[in-house]
C-alpha cells in the first residue's frame, strides 16, 4: 500500500506543478541539498481492521460453465500519509497546496484491482506564527491522506449442475 500511496501523491503533485524528483520520503535529517520547493511523505501506522464481506460475482476465467468467481473483502486497512510541503514563499504554498488537493483521486484502483478510497482530512500549516521579519523562514504545510483499502481473497464456487427432484407423495417413489 505504500508504494501505491506514493505513486498516487506523486502523480498529484506532478500534475500541480511539482517536479517528482521533489517528491521523496522524509529524510532523517534537514540538510541544504535538499530543494526548497519539496514534499516529504511520511507513513504513519496501519491499521488493519477484519470486515468480512462479499464484493463480487462473475463467471471463472477457467471454467465459465461449472464455477463462479467470489471475490470478498476479509480486512480493511488504512494508512495515513502525512504529505509535508516545503515552499519558500507563503503565496505560492497556498495555490500548490489547492492545485494538491484539486489533483488528489477520490477513488483508484491499487495492482491488485481492488479500490482504494483517498481522503485528505487535516492540513496543518507551520512558519508562519512569527510576525517579525525573517530572512531564510521557510513555510510548510503538512497534509495528512488517509488511503483506505481491502484485502480481499478471490473463491472457484462450483455451480450446481444437476438437479434431481424427487415426488415425496407419489405411493412406491421414496
Amino acid at each position: 500500500m505504500r508504494a501505491f500511496a506514493k505513486q498516487t501523491i506523486t502523480d498529484a503533485a506532478v500534475r500541480a506543478g511539482l517536479a517528482a524528483a521533489a517528491v521523496m520520503d522524509k529524510p532523517d535529517r534537514e540538510t541544504l541539498l535538499l530543494p526548497e520547493q519539496r514534499m516529504q511523505l511520511d507513513y504513519l501506522p496501519q491499521d488493519i481492521t477484519r470486515r468480512f464481506r462479499r464484493i463480487h460475482r462473475s463467471a471463472s476465467e477457467d471454467n465459465p460453465d461449472t464455477h463462479r468467481t467470489i471475490r470478498s473483502r476479509l480486512y480493511r486497512s488504512v494508512l495515513v500519509v502525512m504529505a509535508g510541503i516545503k515552499w519558500d514563499r507563503e503565496s505560492g504554498l497556498d495555490r500548490f497546496v489547492l492545485d494538491f488537493l484539486l489533483e488528489l483521486p477520490r477513488k483508484a484502483a491499487n495492482n491488485d484491482n481492488d479500490l482504494v478510497v483517498i481522503e485528505a482530512f487535516k492540513a496543518v500549516r507551520g512558519g508562519f506564527g512569527s510576525r517579525m521579519v525573517e530572512g531564510f523562514t521557510r513555510r510548510s504545510c503538512a497534509v495528512h491522506i488517509n488511503f483506505t483499502g481491502m484485502v480481499c481473497r478471490d473463491e472457484e464456487i462450483p455451480l450446481i449442475t444437476d438437479v434431481n427432484l424427487v415426488d415425496g407423495v407419489t405411493p412406491g417413489n421414496n
